[in-house]
């Protein structure tokens, strides 16, 4: 109000504030929608992508258990054939077969070791072990495949001790050598260890072909291979440095093109009383003679079994289901039990094993199978049978078996 009683009025036109508001609600309604749809498309999309990658888990699994059955019926058909023959051109194509044989079960073990490491069931088991055994028992293994290239391979023992997981460890030095043994054309490889900022270093050095500068940030991908031969999946490596990665372990290498390459991993040194006396050097497995059942549901297995045990001097008895298993033991009365653990109609080694109880007694038992879970091998263990796995190695099997032979004669005394 005014003096003199009037009044002031004022009017302000609020449309476009109005409006502005309104489109602001709107587009804050509209970003909380597309926040919403674009957070259920990523979970979707998440969840797709768990479900793909456990698909492709379980196909690599299926698919390698399916490819490690006629690998190893080969395998052993092969071994077996190897015994029989003496002349030289026979055991040269022999030879071949085999280490094609070996080749194709490199890459299924690497398709497989991927697969795990993707789906997280790789689970370290560490202890502290002796360094030297892992080495030498190594090099033992890739010295003849470095003397069929015409290398050298060189070992220099430790007697330095470590914790670490023995058999994760083992396969990434196994991957080093391979690669060392394949790109090197002539000269020498070396596996060695030496103490590094308070911990073992174990390297492989080789006089290859070495790493170009502009593959240095590559080289640990999956696929990649040092050249373009065509030989292997380029896997090997990547493999290495992701069990490195879930031991907790550094790794790494340095190289020069035309001169060679180093690749190193670092392993925690551990302390333990000191050890006197020589370790004996392994010796080879002798020849286990014994009445054999073997159980398997694939008749070249079978037959493959049966050729390479009765070249051991083996009495054999095959079976397939269990009314024949029960049957063959009525009738052999065998001494070792050798039975595969993916049975038709579901069942399986362990079950056949229970089935006999009392009638199977304290014979040793022998499981194989191709399936590399963690449970299979606490069942086996617990049923106190002995596990192996596919595609089989005959000289494993053949000291396995001799071990666990001469075990039970033992006992009868």
């Amino acid at each position: 109000p005014m003096p003199g009683g009037g009044f002031v009025a004022t009017f302000t036109d609020v449309t476009a504030f109005r409006r502005a508001e309104q489109e602001l609600i709107l587009a804050n309604e509209t970003l909380e929608q597309r926040v919403d749809e674009r957070t259920a498309e990523l979970a979707n999309a998440s969840a797709a992508a768990d479900r793909a990658n456990r698909a492709k888990t379980r196909f690599l699994a299926a698919v390698s258990h399916d490819l490690a059955q006629p690998l190893n019926a080969a395998r052993l058909f092969t071994y077996a054939l190897g015994q029989k023959i003496e002349a030289t051109p026979q055991r040269e194509a022999v030879t071949q077969i085999e280490g094609a044989l070996g080749s194709a079960e490199t890459l299924l073990g690497s398709l497989q070791e991927i697969s795990k490491l993707d789906a997280g069931g790789m689970r370290p088991q560490r202890c502290v072990f002796r360094i030297d055994d892992v080495l030498q028992n190594l090099a033992a293994e890739f010295r003849v495949l470095a003397r069929d290239k015409g290398l050298e391979l060189d070992c220099v023992g430790s007697r330095a001790w470590v914790h670490s997981d023995p058999n994760l460890l083992r396969r990434i030095l196994q991957n080093f050598l391979s690669n060392a043994v394949r790109y090197t054309g002539k000269g020498r490889v070396l596996l060695g260890c030496r103490r590094h900022a308070g911990q073992l270093r174990i390297q492989v050095l080789d006089t290859g072909i070495g790493i170009d500068e502009a593959d240095h940030e590559l080289i640990f991908e999956e696929f990649r291979r040092l050249d373009r031969s065509g030989q292997g999946l380029g896997l090997g490596l990547s493999i290495a440095e992701r069990m490195a990665r879930l031991l907790g372990h550094r790794i790494g290498f340095h190289s020069r093109p035309g001169k060679g390459t180093v690749f190193w991993i670092d392993v925690e040194r551990a302390t333990v009383l000191a050890e006197t006396g020589e370790t004996p050097a392994p010796l080879e497995p002798q020849t286990p003679r014994a009445r054999v059942l073997v159980v398997d549901d694939d008749v070249a297995v079978r037959d493959a079994m049966r050729l390479m045990l009765e070249t051991w001097g083996c009495a054999v008895e095959t079976a397939a289901f269990s009314e024949s298993v029960h049957r063959a033991f009525k009738r052999m009365q065998p001494e070792l039990l050798l039975f595969d653990y993916h049975l038709d109609d579901g069942v399986t080694g362990l079950q056949l094993h229970e089935e006999l109880g009392m009638e199977a007694g304290f014979r040793p038992c022998i499981i194989i199978t191709a399936d590399h879970d963690p449970a299979i091998r606490a069942a086996v263990e617990a049923a106190g049978c002995f596990l192996l796995y596919k595609p089989l190695k005959p000289l494993a099997l053949k000291a396995m078996m001799a071990r666990l032979l001469a075990h039970a004669d033992q006992g009868k005394r």
